[in-house]
């Protein structure tokens, strides 16, 4: 059986994970990266999704491996990314310009907020910890929020 070697190259602004064979032709997964892939050819990294490629004769009975994904974080962890810096951005306003009114908090207050943060933050194996928050800032915002 013939194989499809796909490296992945990034991400798309639709959120499409966007890979290159090895004869230099992009393709797109319009599923998102979650679940069964749904492969369409692409002109470019930012270019509009083309053609299905199981209706593409060449590509059909073809086993697809798709190479550099692992480090990729999942959709779940993706979703507990963007949490946590939606929970960090309300902090920052409640310290700020939010005149520490707990209605600009997610959770409602702080001690919620801060359980939800510390939840979240210890969701991720210590390889996948975010680079842009430690245990020590979410303390940090704890004591400075519990003032």
């Amino acid at each position: 059986m013939e194989k499809l070697k796909l490296t992945y190259i990034g991400t798309d602004e639709w959120s499409r994970p966007v890979f290159e064979s090895e004869e230099g032709g992009i393709f797109k997964d319009l599923n998102c990266g979650d679940g069964q892939l749904d492969l369409c050819t692409a002109g470019s990294f930012h270019g509009e999704p083309n053609t299905p490629i199981h209706y593409i004769e060449k590509y059909r009975n073809v086993e697809i491996e798709i190479l550099g994904m692992e480090e990729q974080p999942s959709p779940a962890e993706k979703f507990n990314y963007m949490m946590l810096s939606r929970l960090q951005s309300d902090c920052d306003y409640y310290l700020g310009h939010g005149g520490r009114n707990e209605k600009h908090l997610w959770a409602g207050n702080v001690s919620e907020q801060i359980v939800k943060m510390k939840e979240l933050f210890n969701s991720f194996n210590d390889d996948k910890k975010p680079e842009w928050i430690t245990l020590d800032d979410i303390l940090e915002y704890e004591n400075k929020m519990t003032q």
